[in-house]
């Protein structure tokens, strides 16, 4: 006799329910529009923030459980491979950086009364894996070769001109588009390397189960935050199955 399969997580009722909840929470603090014209006042800016963020931190466990329903079975993945490539003397030789040429393109003047219009990316903020990158590892130096000049500092990033107000603004028009329309985010999530790919344990256990540093509710639906980490923890355990 079978046993029955796990119920599927019902996503779609939870984006449902944490679209309500932001909806609440926009009702509360003003939509990007009018946060982007504010002047904040001692503690309002932290208020926003803390509020903004516990519903960043729910979305992003809605995109694992999503992404977790588009990885392939545990009997399908294969082992994992890793690259390590070679030099010609045999030594380890960090991977090559990507560096993409951008054009050079005129910024235009943000319109804050269209918040629709803004250059707004909501942050799926993957944690690293705690381990030493290429970057920061110890260098073997080649001792019987020319000595090699350090290479020039990198310069200066031009100051940032958006005012507090408009980033926190643009940071809650992320997260609308991001709870309308979830899709495009699921698939850039599964793709990621480090949860799609590599599917490291303790990345994927840090990104399911990080909370809030400050814990905040809701009133009207209490049980939201419970059913959003249960779907995380489940997602984590779809992802680390290697059975």
């Amino acid at each position: 006799m079978q046993s029955a399969p796990p119920p599927q997580t019902p996503t779609p009722l939870l984006w449902e329910r944490l679209r309500a909840l932001f909806e609440r929470v926009i009702a509360t603090i003003g939509a990007p529009a009018l946060i982007a014209a504010l002047t904040f006042a001692p503690r309002m800016r932290t208020g926003i923030v803390r509020q903004l963020a516990l519903i960043e931190i729910l979305a992003r466990k809605l995109l694992l459980a999503e992404a977790a329903e588009l990885a392939p079975p545990a009997q399908q993945r294969g082992p994992r491979l890793i690259e390590i490539q070679l030099s010609a003397s045999g030594l380890y030789t960090a991977p090559p950086t990507r560096r993409g040429t951008r054009a050079t393109s005129t910024k235009r003047a943000v319109d804050l009364s269209k918040p629709e219009t803004w250059s707004a990316r909501f942050a799926l903020a993957v944690p690293r894996d705690r381990t030493i990158s290429d970057r920061n590892a110890p260098r073997i130096r080649d001792l019987w070769g020319d000595a090699r000049k350090p290479p020039p500092p990198p310069e200066p990033k031009a100051p940032q001109r958006n005012s507090d107000a408009f980033l926190i603004a643009r940071r809650a028009e992320a997260l609308r588009r991001v709870l309308h329309n979830p899709a495009p985010y699921v698939t850039r999530l599964s793709r990621t390397r480090r949860i799609g790919v590599a599917r490291s344990r303790q990345t994927i256990m840090r990104y399911a189960l990080k909370a809030p540093r400050r814990f905040i509710g809701d009133r009207d639906d209490p049980l939201l935050t419970v059913h959003i980490f249960s779907a995380a923890v489940r997602a984590h355990a779809i992802l680390t199955d290697t059975s």
